[in-house]
């Protein structure tokens, strides 16, 4: 079946819609109104889309839904990986900024322990200064640089007024401006300028890093130069030990032989006392070359201090004020007035008749009166197995017992005894056995010209 033709054309009812359908021999004409055409062939296909459209939603609606859910899933588990990866990210920042502001704790803590340290080496090193002084030990020519000095860098522009600061005038070293810890007030600047090893290119604003490497490498200036300082303090006190010790040894001496004063009593009488308990200072037990310099120096110092404190117990000052002559050394010789060969047991020291005669080291009379060819004597105990006789006096000024100060008169220039003419007879005895005096005298002006005795 076919249509064979379908046309709209007036027939006698109005406008209709024809339509004919044919088959063979067999035909059918339709005549439809407009309104049923309209039906036909608009509402009808419209429902049918609508029809078709509602039973693939309905049909497909599951996969749809799935697939819109699925996408919807896909998008909210990117969201949340980026979320996560962004967390992780402000984690990772978090924990780099804790890290770098623990370590950048870290090091001013240790920058600030170097300053308790640089202050407590520097007050160390003031504190071996002045025992050097109280020793009395002469200052070294061209000492090193106190620690507190400036590195100049090769191109460094000089400094300001400002960055100059002027140590007090007391001999002491004292640190420049190493303070990292909390201060009223306006903070100090810091120990350095700007321009000292400064990085090329480098603004005037400096970094932490910048600025905390700066004060390392200004603590490990400080720290050579403590350590210099301690070298040179320590070269005084070897001299003396070893003065001392060839003095001693050339009289026949050991040092062993001497009492050493205790600690602290060698100047308790001037310095007013002093005392307290014993706190180990960390500056000697730290193992650094510092501490061991410093035990050095403390030991050096504690060395020349004992050999010094045997020097006054020692007969080294002139018996008579002056220039000495003697006119019989010590030794064999012709005896004056029985003209053989005998042995002299001192030295016989011109002089004029009632001249003060003074004791040559402190210690106690043993002797004050006449004893045979001595004529009028003194003998003085020096102590340690030391003894000094002075003979052939006009007068005595000492009685048996008391005790005596180097320089003390004990007596005055006669010519008592077994004496051709006023004079002095002077004797030096250890461990009772006479020694030649000469040898203390020559020791005793050797000394003084480089120390007071």
């Amino acid at each position: 079946m076919h249509v064979r033709h379908a046309h709209i054309g007036k027939t006698p009812h109005g406008n209709r819609l024809i339509l004919s359908f044919a088959y063979r021999s067999h035909a059918r004409t339709f005549a439809l109104p407009h309104l049923a055409a309209l039906i036909v062939f608009v509402l009808v296909p419209i429902i049918a889309i609508i029809y078709l459209a509602a039973t693939c939603y309905f049909i497909f609606h599951d996969d749809v839904l799935a697939g819109l859910m699925q996408r919807q899933a896909d998008m909210q588990y990117a969201y949340e990986d980026r979320i996560a990866a962004l967390r992780r990210d402000v984690e990772n920042a978090n924990q780099r900024a804790d890290t770098e502001t623990s370590d950048f704790t870290a090091r001013l803590h240790a920058l600030a322990q170097r300053q308790d340290q640089v202050e407590s080496r520097t007050a160390l090193i003031a504190a071996f200064a002045d025992r050097e002084r109280q020793i009395g030990l002469p200052p070294v020519a061209g000492d090193a640089a106190p620690a507190n000095a400036e590195i100049a860098p090769a191109a460094a522009a000089p400094p300001s007024a400002a960055e100059v600061s002027v140590p007090p005038h007391d001999g002491k070293p004292h640190p420049d401006g190493f303070d990292l810890r909390l201060q009223d007030g306006p903070h100090p600047a810091l120990p350095f300028s700007t321009s000292d090893a400064a990085p090329a290119g480098a603004t005037d604003a400096w970094a932490p890093d910048d600025i905390m490497r700066a004060l390392s490498a200004r603590y490990d200036h400080a720290d050579a130069a403590d350590l210099t300082l301690l070298n040179t303090l320590e070269a005084p006190a070897d001299r003396l030990t070893h003065r001392v010790r060839e003095t001693l040894a050339a009289l026949g001496l050991s040092a062993h032989r001497f009492r050493m004063p205790a600690r602290g009593t060698a100047h308790a009488d001037e310095d007013g006392g002093v005392g307290g308990p014993f706190v180990p200072l960390p500056a000697v037990a730290d193992g650094s070359p510092f501490a061991a310099a410093a035990m050095r120096l403390q030991s050096a110092l504690a060395t020349a201090e004992d050999l010094k404190s045997v020097l006054p117990h020692v007969p080294l000052k002139a018996p008579l004020p002056g220039a000495l002559a003697i006119t019989s050394p010590f030794g064999p010789r012709i005896d004056p007035f029985l003209g053989r060969a005998a042995l002299h047991t001192g030295v016989d020291l011109r002089g004029v008749y009632g001249d003060a005669v003074h004791a040559t080291a402190p210690g106690r009379v043993t002797f004050a009166g006449f004893m045979g060819g001595y004529g009028n004597l003194v003998e003085v105990d020096n102590g340690d197995g030391l003894a000094t006789r002075y003979a052939h006096l006009s007068s005595i000024d000492v009685v048996q017992g008391e005790t005596v100060a180097a320089g003390t008169v004990v007596g005055h220039i006669g010519d008592t005894g077994r004496a051709t003419g006023p004079h002095l007879h002077y004797e030096v005895r250890i461990d009772g056995q006479p020694v030649d005096p000469e040898r203390f005298l020559r020791a005793g002006a050797v000394l003084q010209s480089a120390m007071a005795l």
